[in-house]
C-alpha cells in the first residue's frame, strides 16, 4: 500500500486525522480484522475512502447517526467481511429537555455538550425534534455525557441510550422547478433561485459541493439523489425528476433539508 497515494487523496485535511486513519488502515491489511477510527470524520473523507476501497484493498463501512448524517465512523474491514458482522463502539442516545416555554435548537444541545471539554470529532450529528435531541458519540463519550451533563440552557434534562429506529427521519422542504438540463449549473441556479450566470459564479468560487465533495466543473451532469451543498445557503437533494414539460424543460422536484 502506498502511504503518498493514501495521504494524496486527502490535500486539505488535517494531517494528525489522516495519519491516524493510515494507521487504521494498515492495521487493519496486518491482523485482517476490523479496525474503527477514533473520530468522526467529515464526509470528505469518509466518500472518498469508499470511492477508492478497492485500491486500498479493503472494504470501508460508515456510521453516522442516520444514512444521511454527515459525520460518521469509519470501518477497514479486510474483503468481503459482512457489515453485520460489525461492532462500531457507538452508542445511540437522547437527550429530553422538557420545557413548556422555551424551544431548543441544534446550537443548544451541542454547545452545552461541547462545555465538558470534549472533542468534536468524539460526537457524530444531533438532529432536534421537540425538544429533544438525538446523538450518536463514541462509548467513552456517551458515559461522560451522561454522568455530566445536567441541563440544556438552564432547563434540567433525562439521557438514555435508544435503538437507532427511534430517530426521526431527517426534515425537508420540498421545491418544485423547471430545469433546461441536469447540468450543474442549471441545478445550481434553480435551487439558489439564481441567473445562471451567478450560478457559474458559486461555482466557480467554490461554493459547491456534490456529494460533499467540491465541484467546479459547471458542465458536470447531476444524477437524481445528488447531495447538493451551497455555502451559506444549505444542503439540498436532487430528489425526482418528473419528465419534461411541453416546452422540453424537466420539471424536478429538490429536497433541502431544515
Amino acid at each position: 500500500m502506498d502511504r503518498n497515494f493514501f495521504f494524496n487523496l486527502f490535500p486539505n485535511e488535517d494531517e494528525f486525522l489522516i495519519a491516524s486513519l493510515w494507521d487504521d488502515l494498515m492495521l487493519c491489511l496486518e491482523i485482517e480484522f476490523p479496525i474503527y477510527s477514533s473520530s468522526f470524520v467529515s464526509p470528505q473523507i469518509w466518500t472518498k475512502l469508499c470511492e477508492v476501497s478497492n485500491q486500498l484493498k479493503v472494504e470501508v463501512f460508515t456510521i453516522g447517526l442516520t444514512p444521511v448524517s454527515e459525520k460518521k465512523i469509519i470501518a477497514f474491514a479486510p474483503k468481503n467481511f459482512s457489515e453485520i458482522d460489525l461492532e462500531f463502539p457507538i452508542k445511540f442516545f437522547k437527550i429530553i429537555a422538557t420545557n413548556k416555554f422555551k424551544t431548543l435548537q441544534h446550537k443548544d444541545f451541542l454547545g452545552s455538550i461541547m462545555s465538558l471539554g470534549l472533542k468534536r470529532e468524539s460526537l457524530g450529528d444531533i438532529l432536534v425534534k421537540d425538544n429533544v435531541g438525538y446523538c450518536i458519540a463514541f462509548q467513552d463519550i456517551y458515559t461522560i455525557i451522561k454522568n455530566n451533563l445536567q441541563q440544556i440552557n438552564t432547563i434540567p434534562i433525562k439521557i438514555s441510550d435508544i435503538d437507532p429506529t427511534e430517530i426521526p427521519e431527517p426534515q425537508f422542504k420540498e421545491i418544485s422547478d423547471t430545469v433546461s438540463s441536469f447540468r450543474l449549473d442549471s441545478i445550481i441556479a434553480a435551487i439558489a433561485n439564481v441567473s445562471r450566470n451567478i450560478s457559474v459564479d458559486l461555482i466557480e468560487s467554490g461554493d459547491i459541493l456534490v456529494n460533499y465533495l467540491p465541484e467546479k466543473n459547471k458542465s458536470k451532469i447531476i444524477n437524481i439523489n445528488s447531495v447538493i451543498t451551497i455555502k451559506k445557503k444549505g444542503k439540498f437533494i436532487l430528489y425526482k425528476n418528473l419528465g419534461e414539460t411541453k416546452k422540453g424543460k424537466f420539471k424536478i422536484i429538490i429536497k433541502q433539508y431544515i
